[in-house]
C-alpha cells in the first residue's frame, strides 16, 4: 500500500503546470512598419519645440522676449486641441473599417500639413496648419491597438518596448533635427545664402525632413501593412488580458468582453478604462509641458535664470540623452516589464521621473557657480534618466489601457484614452509657457523666480 502511494501523478497532470510557455515569434515586418509610423508621428509632434520661440520672434508679434511664451503656447496647443476633437472618431472608425486605412489617412494628413507648416509667415497660418495636422492624425491610438492585436502574452513586453523605442527615437531625433536645421542661412550662409528660399522660410528645412520620414512610413505602410481588425489569435490564453482584474471574491478574472457602442462618454462606465486613461493623460500633460518649457527656458539669459542656450545646444542635449535612453529602453525595459509587471514598473519609474524633474531647475545654479562642463554633465545625466523613465511609464500605461479594453472595442478605447490625453496636452503648452513668463517677470524670490 505504501508503494502505491509513491506512484507519481499522471504525466499529463504533472506536465501541465511545469511545461514552459514557448514565446511566440514577433512579426518583425509588421513591427518595422509600425516603427516607421510611430517615428514619423513623434518626430512631427516634437520637432517644432527648439525653434518655436524663434519662430514667434520672427512673426514680430512682440518686442518683449518674456512674452514670447504666450504666443508659442498657442502654436504648441492647437495640435492637441484638434486631436482631442478627432481621436475617438478615428479609433472608433478603425473598429469599423479597419486599422490600415485609418493609419494611412493619418500619415497622409501628417505629410501634407507638416509641408504647409514649413511655409509659415504669420501666427494664424501656423496655428491653422498645426490644427489641421492634429485633426487628421489619430494614428497613435490606432497603432497601439494594432500592436496589441499582433502580439500575445509571451511577446507583448518586447513588442511594446520596440514601440517605446520608436516613439523615443522620434522624441529625440525630432527636437535634434528641429534645432540643427532651423535657420540654415544663419548657420551655413555659404550653402544657404541670404535671400535664398530657406533664408525666407527658415523653418522649412526641418519640416521637409519630417515630411520625408512620414513619406517613408506611408510608402512602407501602403505596401506591407496588413489588416488586423478581424484578426483572431490562436488560443484563448493569448486573448486573456495581461493584467487580470478581480471579481467579487477577490479572485483573478478576465475582463468581460463587452462592446461599448454609444459614444465616447459611454466609456466612463468602466473604472479600469477611466483610471488608465487618466494616468495616460497626466503623463501626456507632463511630457509636453516639460519639453516646451525647457525649449523656452534654456535660451533665456543666465541672469534671468536661463542657460543662454542656442537651438543647437538643445538639439545636442536631446541627441546625447536619447542615444543612451534608447539603449536602456530596448535592452532593460523588456526585462523589467517581465520581472515587475506594468503596474509596478509604472509606479517605480514615475517616482524616478518626478525626482529627475525636481532637480532640473538647479541647472542655472550649477552653470553660475561651476561653469559649462559640470552643467552639461548634469543635464545629460538628467535627460538620460528622463528619457528612460518616461518611456517606461508611457509603455506601461499603454499595456494597462489595452488590458482594460474589451477586445471588440479596443480601437475605440485607445481613441478614448488619446482623446483626453490630447485635451490635457493642449493645455500643457499654454499653462507651461504662461507660468514660465510669469516667473520671469513677477520680481519674486525663489522658488517663484
Amino acid at each position: 500500500m505504501k508503494e502505491t502511494e509513491q506512484v507519481p501523478l499522471d504525466e499529463t497532470e504533472e506536465e501541465k503546470p511545469t511545461t514552459p510557455i514557448k514565446p511566440t515569434p514577433l512579426p518583425y515586418l509588421s513591427l518595422f512598419v509600425l516603427c516607421c509610423i510611430v517615428l514619423s508621428e513623434s518626430f512631427s509632434v516634437t520637432m517644432i519645440f527648439p525653434f518655436l520661440a524663434n519662430m514667434v520672434i520672427d512673426f514680430k508679434l512682440t518686442d518683449n522676449e518674456t512674452e514670447v511664451g504666450y504666443y508659442a503656447g498657442w502654436i504648441a496647443s492647437c495640435f492637441n486641441i484638434a486631436q482631442f476633437t478627432s481621436s475617438f472618431m478615428w479609433g472608433k472608425l478603425s473598429d469599423r473599417i479597419g486599422r490600415r486605412p485609418v493609419i494611412l489617412i493619418g500619415l497622409s494628413g501628417n505629410l501634407l500639413m507638416m509641408f504647409l507648416f514649413g511655409w509659415s509667415r504669420t501666427l494664424w497660418y501656423a496655428v491653422l496648419a498645426r490644427s489641421l495636422n492634429g485633426f487628421l492624425n489619430g494614428n497613435i491610438g490606432v497603432v497601439k491597438t494594432y500592436l496589441s492585436e499582433i502580439t500575445d502574452k509571451t511577446n507583448t513586453a518586447k513588442g511594446f518596448s520596440i514601440f517605446g523605442l520608436s516613439w523615443g527615437m522620434g522624441l529625440i531625433i525630432g527636437p535634434s533635427i528641429g534645432g540643427f536645421l532651423s535657420n540654415p542661412s544663419l548657420k551655413a550662409p555659404h550653402i544657404f545664402p541670404p535671400g535664398s528660399l530657406l533664408d525666407q522660410f527658415p523653418y522649412l528645412l526641418p519640416c521637409l525632413v519630417s515630411c520625408f520620414i512620414t513619406l517613408m512610413g506611408l510608402v512602407v505602410g501602403s505596401i506591407f501593412l496588413k489588416e488586423t481588425v478581424n484578426f483572431k489569435k490562436d488560443s484563448n490564453a493569448e486573448e486573456a488580458p495581461l493584467l487580470s482584474q478581480k471579481n467579487e471574491k477577490g479572485e483573478l478574472a478576465v475582463t468581460e468582453d463587452v462592446q461599448y457602442t454609444e459614444s465616447c462618454f459611454s466609456y466612463f462606465k468602466s473604472k479600469e478604462i477611466i483610471v488608465t486613461s487618466a494616468l495616460y493623460s497626466i503623463l501626456g500633460f507632463y511630457k509636453i509641458m516639460m519639453d516646451e518649457i525647457f525649449a523656452l527656458w534654456a535660451p533665456q539669459q543666465q541672469a534671468k535664470g536661463g542657460l543662454n542656450f542656442q537651438s543647437n545646444d538643445i538639439g545636442i542635449l536631446y541627441a546625447v540623452a536619447g542615444a543612451s535612453g534608447l539603449i536602456t529602453q530596448f535592452f532593460l525595459f523588456p526585462y523589467l516589464m517581465r520581472k515587475l509587471g506594468p503596474l509596478t514598473l509604472y509606479r517605480w519609474t514615475s517616482a524616478l521621473m518626478a525626482a529627475q524633474l525636481c532637480i532640473l531647475p538647479i541647472s542655472n545654479i550649477i552653470m553660475t557657480n561651476y561653469g559649462s562642463t559640470p552643467l552639461w554633465v548634469f543635464l545629460c545625466f538628467n535627460f538620460i534618466i528622463n528619457s528612460f523613465s518616461s518611456n517606461c511609464v508611457f509603455v506601461s500605461v499603454m499595456v494597462l489601457i489595452n488590458n482594460s479594453s474589451p477586445l471588440k472595442s479596443m480601437g475605440a478605447v485607445n481613441g478614448f484614452a488619446q482623446t483626453w490625453t490630447s485635451l490635457l496636452r493642449s493645455t500643457a503648452p499654454t499653462v507651461g509657457s504662461n507660468v514660465l513668463s510669469w516667473s520671469l517677470t513677477n520680481g519674486l524670490s525663489f522658488p517663484f523666480n
